[in-house]
């Protein structure tokens, strides 16, 4: 008897201790990561897109792998985020490539009017040119490419309608590229990030800009634009990517999440968000009496087009000069686009 008592009271101290470990796994700090962009709280990607990732993530680590958001220049501002994410000043960031165009002169290729027609097919066609690309993102890990667009014209109080009614205007662009396409339509592209234009288009320091219909009723453009010009003039890129040391830091089971989650699907889901809300933004600006939608003529279409072919060659040649295989990338970007 008494040696079975004393086994009893093994069993059931070795059970405590199987308890107590479990309870100290359970209750183990969880890694925590700082996700930071310039963006409000309640954009558009970090509802639809960031948080639900990383509510996913959350969920797969069982609470034990974290993000947490430091948004509306928190810890970030537009044009600085992707330094500031190599540099460690936090270890997830999202943001426009546009606003550094020496970082990524390979993937703005995807700018380039016809390559992409909506974000669906930017992604496919990003992804495709990947391998060719990703030197642009020293430092970091990308989690996910995607865009936003197709930029259109979105004008104050004068309807753009003919290559002529651009002449002279004082015209956002997000992206170099795009603004001298714009200066070779006759306009006067001022480089700015989207949380400055609604002041600047209700001021008159602007007269028009190039963006998508995405975000009409984020930045609350839909107060201060008359009219919506329909000229697809690309895409805009924007990428989430983490510092490469925090990735590396993390174990191997929360890499593998990482990996999982992201890539491909992950941008995917913010292109589909973004190409659902430039039709459906549009749309109630117009049923709401706030907004005209332009319907420009295939002549006329013709006619912009012509406008600024040499500034797209003379970006791919200037980059071909620079040892850029642009050309490649471009057809890789068709490739995976289908255009």
């Amino acid at each position: 008897m008494v040696g079975t008592l004393a086994r009893v009271s093994n069993g059931l101290a070795a059970l405590s201790v199987a308890a107590a470990a479990v309870c100290a796994a359970g209750s183990a700090t969880a890694v925590e990561l700082r996700l930071a962009s310039s963006f409000p709280p309640t954009h558009l990607m970090t509802v639809h897109m960031l948080k639900p990732w990383a509510e996913e993530v959350d969920k797969l680590s069982n609470g034990q792998l974290k993000i947490n958001f430091h948004t509306g220049g928190e810890l970030v501002s537009g044009p600085n985020t992707f330094k500031r994410i190599g540099d460690g000043i936090a270890d997830m960031g999202y943001s426009l490539q546009g606003y550094t165009v020496d970082q990524f002169p390979r993937t703005l290729l995807i700018e380039v009017p016809g390559v992409a027609k909506d974000c669906v097919s930017a992604v496919r066609g990003l992804w495709q040119a990947h391998d060719l690309i990703k030197a642009d993102y020293d430092r970091t890990k990308i989690l996910a490419l995607w865009a936003t667009g197709p930029n259109v014209v979105m004008s104050r109080k004068d309807p753009i309608r003919t290559l002529e009614d651009l002449k002279g205007k004082r015209i956002r662009s997000p992206s170099s590229f795009l603004g001298e396409i714009g200066k070779a339509m006759g306009a006067s592209p001022v480089s700015m990030q989207i949380t400055e234009v609604y002041q600047a288009l209700q001021t008159g320091v602007l007269d028009a800009m190039f963006t998508g219909t995405s975000a009409i009723r984020g930045f609350k453009l839909g107060e201060v634009v008359k009219y919506y010009t329909d000229y697809e003039f690309g895409v805009s890129p924007l990428f989430l990517v983490m510092n490469q040391r925090s990735y590396d830091r993390l174990s191997a089971e929360h890499k593998a999440i990482i990996d999982r989650t992201s890539g491909m699907a992950l941008s995917l889901k913010g292109a589909e968000v973004y190409d659902r809300e430039a039709i459906t933004q549009l749309q109630d600006e117009i049923k709401a009496g706030r907004g005209e939608a332009i319907k420009i003529s295939a002549a006329e279409r013709a006619r912009w087009a012509a406008s600024y072919r040499a500034v797209e060659e003379k970006l791919i040649t200037d980059l071909e000069a620079k040892n850029v295989p642009a050309r490649r990338i471009v057809a890789a970007m068709r490739a995976g686009a289908g255009s």
